[in-house]
């Protein structure tokens, strides 16, 4: 049994010196945000590029700082942006690619890169392709490879395109089998080949011979169509497969290995669900938090996945229900869960910080912002949390 205590991050003490930039109390965000990928820097830092407030999309950033707990103003993008992709380069920089900046039917071709240091964006070369919604990996090689998403009409893409750091230019890869889309829908596996997974068909892509081939039988082992799920990489290679926005998929869990190339259903998640975060724990198993059905509507309750029973089991539900969320491990074992919303009080500012298997059944004290650790064991940049 996971036990856990849940605490608004709005309970903390202020920091005694804001400074300039310094946004609300605790964790909460300055502006609230869906449709975005939250980025781990490498400083232990998390960005948040980008997104959409509920009434518009946004091109101002925050940035959250792990030794005071809050979340401090940044840069803002030089266009701004929702459902775009965020990768983080090699040498610290984030490179965000895509998306649409608010019209009812647009992709964006345009890509910006951010300096951590300076806090600043800079355009790069656009892409030879406008994409909403695209899926995009960090290569071993250090190239990141860009696939899939909509055209301006909404159509699903079936190409890709590499981006080179060093000379920041793009170059044309070979196109998948099958359309592609959807943040954080791709993994690096072990042997540096990635695999993606949306829609019906999942597919390897090989950076050496630049070729994709199928991953296993169309519609995986649970036989479905699988949009607004989750890909998670697990501790040992495997990658586990759940939620999405057909009846089938949301109330299915599956595992794919990568050494035999094969889907395994196993246990079924307790309560369906769609737009949910997930995380891995440092003992290797795996949090699903929140989330949405169309029959429950926006979702508090969190899952374990256990790696050895390959079976879900309840776990203290988060604050206040949340869709479309974020998800990142800290350094000292608690969980920041952020951004979303729910139909009874729109979008959230506040974020929440979740401590699992750290209480017992006693609750535990509040600790101060300034306890909280960097962050660590976050995925590598392009794996889904």
């Amino acid at each position: 049994m996971l036990f856990a205590f849940v605490f608004s991050c709005s309970a903390g003490p202020r920091a005694e010196d804001d400074g300039p930039g310094a946004v609300g109390q605790g964790l909460a965000l300055a502006t609230p945000r869906k449709f975005l990928p939250f980025v781990p820097l490498a400083d232990g830092r998390v960005l948040a590029a980008g997104g959409h407030d509920g009434h518009r999309t946004l091109a101002s950033c925050e940035v959250f700082e792990p030794e005071t707990g809050q979340w401090r103003e940044t840069g803002a993008l030089r266009t701004r942006r929702r459902n775009h992709a965020a990768v983080r380069l090699r040498d610290g920089r984030v490179l965000v690619v895509g998306g649409t900046n608010g019209v009812a039917m647009g992709a964006l071709a345009d890509a910006e890169v951010y300096s951590p240091g300076s806090g600043t964006w800079t355009e790069v070369r656009s892409m030879a392709v406008a994409r909403n919604d695209p899926a995009a990996v960090l290569l071993p090689d250090g190239r990141v490879l860009v696939a899939g998403g909509t055209d301006v009409d909404l159509r699903p893409l079936r190409s890709a395109e590499l981006f080179d750091p060093e000379t920041e230019t793009w170059s044309a890869a070979s196109p998948p089998g099958f359309a592609r889309g959807g943040a954080q829908t791709a993994v690096v596996l072990a042997d540096g080949s990635v695999l993606f997974v949306s829609g019906l068909q999942a597919e390897r892509y090989d950076p050496v011979t630049g070729l994709w081939e199928k991953a296993g039988p169309v519609g995986g082992a649970a036989g479905t169509h699988r949009l607004a799920h989750s890909v998670t990489l697990l501790p040992d290679g495997r990658v586990l497969v759940v939620g999405g926005t057909t009846a089938r998929a949301a109330s299915t869990a599956e595992v794919y290995s990568p050494q035999a190339g094969t889907w395994t259903l196993v246990g079924a998640p307790q309560v369906p669900r769609e737009h949910h975060a997930t995380v891995v724990l440092p003992d290797g198993a795996v949090l699903m938090m929140g989330g949405e059905h169309y029959t429950t509507g926006a979702l508090a309750s969190v899952e374990r996945f256990d790696l050895k029973t390959e079976t879900w089991s309840s776990a203290p539900a988060l604050d206040a229900p949340r869709e479309k969320l974020g998800a990142l491990a800290l350094g000292d074992g608690a969980v920041l869960v952020m951004g979303g919303g729910n139909e009874a009080m729109g979008m959230l500012l506040e974020s929440e910080r979740y401590l699992p298997d750290t209480c017992g059944a006693a609750a535990c004290p509040a600790p101060e912002p300034s306890s909280v650790a960097g962050v660590a064991g976050l995925p590598t940049p392009g794996h889904a949390e």
